[in-house]
């Protein structure tokens, strides 16, 4: 019986000695976990947004709709950039539960929810013109890829428009360029053309009606491809400039 009891004694000394080295915002966090995953054993579901850096608000009503729809409510947690020195017992508790639904769900579960979300906004937004950011990335430039549009059309510009003999190229580090911006549809059409040049050398300004009409008629010519939000076509905005040596 003694050796029993001295042996109770030592195991209850030593969970006692590993609580101690847990401090406040460990146990708290534990404390967070268990309650996540207690709500989670009641099929009480909510799936936690990171709001902050990089954060993809496009779509996010149809997001918490779809959610909603799979019986899981939402909570918005704007985050901060700058780290905490207990920032790894932060948010706990939603971080388990989002675990836990990921698990329950699928590891694709939310990303496909987001995708169709997305497109749901599309859909229910028919009159909006996205910007090029919220488009996927794919060449609006026809036999080109999204990483090399630009150069490619500008290569294909100066074979169609090679620069004047009189033009006078830059002697210093600022550039001389033509610029437009229009609005790509999504039936491949062209809205709201608007095209500037801009000279360091002034010289240069009796070339720039010259240079506004060949990128007009450049872009006009040129079969667009439409933007697209997750592989549906979209009105979006584009621009092109094109700069001289």
């Amino acid at each position: 019986m003694k050796i029993k009891s001295a042996l109770f004694t030592l195991a209850a000394i030593t969970i006692l000695s590993c609580n101690q080295k847990k401090n406040g915002y460990e146990i708290d966090c534990n404390d967070q976990k268990k309650q996540a995953q207690n709500q989670f054993n009641y099929q009480n579901y909510t799936w936690t947004v990171f709001s902050g850096q990089g954060y993809d608000y496009l779509g996010e009503q149809e997001f918490i709709q779809r959610l909603s729809q799979n019986q899981i409510k939402t909570k918005i947690l704007h985050i901060t950039c700058i780290p905490s020195p207990n920032e790894r017992y932060e948010n706990c508790g939603e971080i388990e539960m989002n675990r836990l639904i990921e698990k329950k769900f699928g590891k694709n579960f939310i990303d496909s929810l987001r995708y169709i979300a997305k497109q749901d906004f599309a859909k229910n937004h028919p009159e909006e013109i996205f910007s090029y950011e919220h488009c996927d990335k794919v060449s609006r430039y026809p036999n080109s890829t999204a990483d090399h549009q630009f150069e490619r059309i500008e290569t294909d510009y100066f074979s169609r428009y090679p620069s004047p003999a009189k033009y006078i190229g830059k002697n210093n580090d600022f550039d001389s360029y033509t610029s437009c911006s229009f609005i790509i549809t999504k039936n491949g059409g062209i809205k709201d053309l608007s095209v500037k040049s801009h000279f360091q050398n002034k010289k240069n300004n009796i070339f720039e009606e010259q240079f506004n009409k060949q990128l007009k008629d450049f872009v006009l010519q040129t079969q667009w491809i439409s933007g697209k939000i997750n592989g549906l076509n979209v009105d979006s905005y584009f621009n092109v400039t094109i700069y001289y040596d």
